[in-house]
């Protein structure tokens, strides 16, 4: 009975605790943004996994569209927003993506498959960007208590350990 209860325990934490293998693991090629901008019709139909910030979500009437400033990903595939950012892309998918749910500013890490490129204007330069077909995806939530960016150093499950004891100190 105790190593039942043990077993059932452990596969309920990994089972609830963990994004899909695909977004914790990069795909063997492991294509960067920055290699595929540069020629995009020689990476058609290749995997990749990329994660950003949303600037804009787009529903057309037979696709959403996401469009994403790109930041490095961690080692468990979330996206860390830094100035290290190799540029956009554009993911598409054929399912409603909610603008409510799919917030601006809010991480995603997708995994898909290159389908084209196309062009964008922002401000007046105008980009080439690869668009992603989305096979699958992770929406990041904000992992904080109060509501701010993950601090490794200070912020929860640690509050009120450490310096002061007050949980209130997050550089």
């Amino acid at each position: 009975m105790k190593a039942f209860l043990i077993a059932s325990l452990a596969i309920f934490i990994t089972a609830c605790s963990s994004a899909p293998a695909t977004i914790q693991h990069a795909p063997r090629s492991d294509i960067q943004l920055e290699s595929v901008s540069a020629n995009v019709e020689a990476h058609i139909g290749e995997a990749v996994r990329w994660g950003g910030k949303i600037i804009e979500v787009k529903n057309e009437q037979n696709f959403s569209q996401i469009q994403l400033v790109q930041f490095p990903l961690n080692r468990y595939g979330r996206p860390v927003e830094s100035n290290e950012s190799q540029g956009r892309f554009l993911v598409r998918s054929k399912d409603f993506l909610d603008p409510e749910i799919f917030t601006t500013g809010s991480m995603l890490t997708v995994y898909g498959k290159i389908s084209e490129k196309t062009t964008l204007k922002v401000d007046q330069k105008t980009l080439t960007l690869p668009v992603i077909d989305i096979i699958d995806s992770q929406r990041w939530p904000v992992n904080s208590a109060s509501g701010r960016p993950y601090n490794p150093k200070h912020d929860w499950p640690f509050v009120g350990f450490g310096y002061y004891a007050t949980g209130s100190y997050s550089p």
